[in-house]
């Protein structure tokens, strides 16, 4: 069950949520946004997008999906046809019924500020350890794609894009 269940865990984390909390972001000193600064709007996301790894690293199924605009939609990497904020947290439950711990790496890549939508584009990793202490995840690597949205006065989620990173390098 642990291989047909890693897409799933890799969709979550690219779409909504596969970043713990135990690695802090790093922007790349080429890319984009980092070399220009990063505005206030972007700063916010990128602690959202922290937040978000904590929330699935605590099994917080809750607070997770707050994190999303009902009207979300995205495509997973496991997912053959984009989904809504229903489909959000099956990971995140799986993580907190199994008691599975998850250790990311997330890699700014660029991100940009258009007012009231911000789009961040980061590199992820992860290993997820069981219970029984096998593991699982070493070594795979995706590009995530988040648009966030102003909503009041925090940011939401309204669109992600997962694909792996090593498919792309072909």
């Amino acid at each position: 069950m642990g291989d047909i269940m890693k897409p799933l865990r890799v969709g979550a984390f690219a779409l909504m949520g596969l970043v713990a909390s135990a690695a802090r972001p790093v922007a790349s000193p080429d890319t984009p946004s980092a070399s220009k600064g990063e505005s206030a709007s972007v700063n916010q996301v990128w602690r959202r997008e922290d937040e978000r790894g904590r929330f699935e690293e605590a099994g917080d199924i809750d607070a997770y999906k707050s994190l999303y605009h009902d009207k979300f939609i995205g495509w997973s990497c496991d997912w053959a046809h984009p989904k809504r904020k229903a489909g959000v947290g099956e990971w995140v439950r799986e993580v907190h019924d199994k008691h599975i711990k998850v250790t990311s790496d997330l890699t700014r890549e660029g991100a940009e500020d258009f007012g009231d939508v911000v789009v961040v584009h980061y590199r992820a990793t992860e290993v997820d350890t069981f219970p029984d202490g096998h593991t699982e995840g070493k070594g795979e690597a995706y590009k995530i794609t988040h648009t966030w949205m102003r909503t009041g006065d925090t940011w939401l989620i309204i669109g992600g894009m997962c694909a792996s990173l090593r498919d792309s390098l072909k």
